[in-house]
């Protein structure tokens, strides 16, 4: 019999709480990646990507950057990075979302998707998850403010300025 019931260790919780916040991150600085892209205000950024979804900021981060940048190596690397974005977007809502419960001599489940009770993932592994999207996080910044991105954005801009 399974009951449903949170997780009692309070490492796990927290690490839960890490990958949560992670998650977050991660879609604010796809919108600022938004921001970067058309160059907008941080206010009119976050404003234009309220309530988006991590899948709706990656399409839109796609579709902007492939307008004002082309095809070619940048968006190619751009392209790269909102993969990983899905993966772990991915993970984290597989891992997240599930149906958490105890069976009834107390061991922790899950049932995912494919409605097959599994244990839980250990605190080492949510942990690990939440590093990998700070990774990402870093990654994606990077290449909007001194990268790729930004180098593509300002070769494009120059290109288009009056002489």
């Amino acid at each position: 019999m399974i009951t449903l019931a949170l997780p009692v260790d309070a490492a796990l919780l927290a690490s839960i709480g890490r990958v949560a916040i992670r998650q977050g991150q991660l879609d604010y600085v796809l919108g600022m990646t938004v921001k970067t892209i058309v160059d907008v205000s941080i206010a009119e950024a976050r404003d234009a990507t309220t309530r988006q979804t991590s899948r709706e900021l990656r399409s839109r981060v796609r579709t902007l950057a492939k307008q004002q940048i082309g095809e070619g190596k940048a968006l190619v690397q751009l392209d790269a990075l909102l993969e990983r974005a899905r993966r772990l977007t991915e993970k984290r809502n597989d891992l997240l979302h599930s149906l958490w419960a105890h069976e009834l001599d107390g061991k922790p489940v899950r049932r995912g998707d494919a409605g097959t009770w599994q244990d839980i993932p250990s605190s080492a592994e949510l942990d690990a998850l939440a590093d990998e999207i700070a990774v990402l996080i870093s990654d994606i910044n990077f290449g909007r403010l001194d990268g790729f991105l930004h180098d593509a954005l300002q070769s494009r801009k120059g290109r288009h300025e009056p002489t």
